[in-house]
């Protein structure tokens, strides 16, 4: 008797434990929501200088970060007069690195060989166009967390018109 009961018992409970264990649907559409997957490619929070602090909209933060990065940089560039040995133009490209803490370091200057051979001194004056950009108040923010983010500029030379 006591065997009918317990057998009876598991077979209810084989039958209706599915229910039980599985997950309500609309929990699970919120899950959905809540998807795990993140884009490295993007950011949240581009890297703000206190002149893009006021900068509501992500459009106008990413803007005004390379607005105030390309000025400053271009600056410096026409301060230094760059005295090519012979005629060269064409792009330099500038890989930055701006770490979790705010810090702009150069990781790479690409550019042709001409360029290199002419203007040798190319490198040390762009790192010290970038020691002297203004301090970035917020590094770039990925769902709250600061995050290394990494720009590539391009600089394009030209001859100065005499």
């Amino acid at each position: 008797m006591i065997l009918r009961q317990i057998i009876a018992i598991f077979i209810l409970l084989i039958f209706t434990s599915c229910d039980f264990l599985s997950p309500d649907r609309s929990m699970l559409q919120d899950q959905e929501i809540l998807s795990t997957e993140v884009d490295y490619n993007t950011v949240d929070v581009y890297p703000l200088f206190r002149a893009c602090n006021n900068c509501d909209a992500y459009e106008k933060q990413n803007l005004c970060f390379e607005n105030v990065l390309v000025n400053n940089l271009e600056k410096t560039l026409n301060k230094n007069e760059i005295v090519a040995k012979k005629d060269v133009f064409g792009p330099v490209f500038i890989d930055l690195l701006i770490s979790k803490t705010g810090k702009i370091n150069i990781t790479k200057v690409n550019t042709s060989q001409e360029i290199r051979a002419s203007v040798p001194e190319i490198d040390s004056i762009l790192k010290k166009g970038v020691e002297k950009l203004p301090v970035i108040i917020q590094p770039a923010l990925k769902r709250g967390i600061p995050v290394e983010v990494q720009f590539r500029l391009q600089i394009n030379l030209i001859k100065k018109e005499e």
